[in-house]
């Protein structure tokens, strides 16, 4: 019963890229302390689908301290401390990224997983344990709701599923996102005949999830099927490409990780590398 759980929210699509870090210290199993602070993300840099996500902008960041400062200020809040996040392969990689970007020391810790232990959205997880989530994708709220997950599975609890609402019932996320269009029609239909069977992605099933900042979904889309891709919008054993924007979708990712422990072979690429792939000239 004694961690810190955190979130984090990011600028552009990349993962070192974060503009705000929230924590909740437990001590005892109760709340003891909140942490939350903004980060100026280098340049200022932001993309229209990740403010979307989060409602923050470069002129909230104008003036915030940069990520090394940041970093020293919390550093002392989670040494020695078991590190909680929901869908942590996200938030823990972002730490990591940032500091790499940074050329600081990655520090061991012990890290454990909300997403991981119960399969289920935060929105939904709250729901599940009736935790308020009034501002969802703030990360210092979104670390105090997954610091209550985290206490009620410590204790056993067993989360009610029955009292997850439908999609179209919750009113906790005030931004809509853009970038997570669902492709359908035409781009789903594989056209071998006249694509480049010297591509990587010739023959290969591919999936996005995300928000891509460089290129739209649909235009991604279309330039991957000229190269022979046959698009999927989920994830299955078949699956031989994913690709990744900006906030992708935790069960997707969680997804890939256990098919490729049963053996598949599911590549995870990131927007740069797509791009690069495709040629495209951004």
């Amino acid at each position: 019963m004694n961690f810190v759980a955190i979130d984090v929210e990011t600028a552009i699509g990349k993962r070192w890229s974060i503009c705000q870090i929230g924590l909740a210290i437990v001590e005892n199993g109760e709340i003891t302390q909140t942490f939350s602070k903004l980060v100026q993300p280098p340049q200022n840099e932001y993309a229209i689908g990740n403010m979307n996500v989060h409602g923050i902008t470069p002129d909230v960041t104008a003036n915030a301290p940069i990520f090394p400062e940041v970093w020293d200020e919390i550093y002392p809040l989670l040494e020695g401390k078991r590190l909680v996040a929901h869908n942590a392969s996200f938030d823990i990689n972002c730490l990591h990224q940032a500091l790499e970007f940074y050329n600081r020391q990655i520090p061991v810790m012990e890290c454990d997983c909300t997403y991981s232990r119960t399969g289920y959205k935060l929105n939904e997880i709250c729901d599940a344990y009736e935790i308020e989530l009034n501002n969802h994708h703030d990360a210092t709220c979104d670390a105090v709701a997954c610091a209550k997950v985290y206490m009620n599975l410590l204790q056993g609890i067993e989360p009610d599923v029955s009292k997850i609402r439908p999609r179209s019932e919750k009113s906790n996320n005030f931004f809509e996102p853009e970038g997570h269009e669902h492709l359908c029609g035409d781009v789903l239909k594989p056209d071998l005949t006249n694509a480049d069977c010297n591509s990587s992605f010739y023959s290969k099933k591919v999936v996005f999830t995300g928000v891509l900042n460089s290129i739209d979904r649909k235009e991604a889309a279309d330039l991957v099927k000229k190269l022979g891709a046959d698009i999927d919008t989920s994830i299955t054993k078949r699956t031989n490409f994913v690709i990744a924007g900006s906030a992708p979708g935790p069960s997707k990712m969680q997804k890939i990780e256990q098919l490729n422990a049963q053996g598949c072979n599911i590549r995870l690429v990131f927007e740069e590398e797509f791009l690069k792939m495709c040629g495209f000239n951004h």
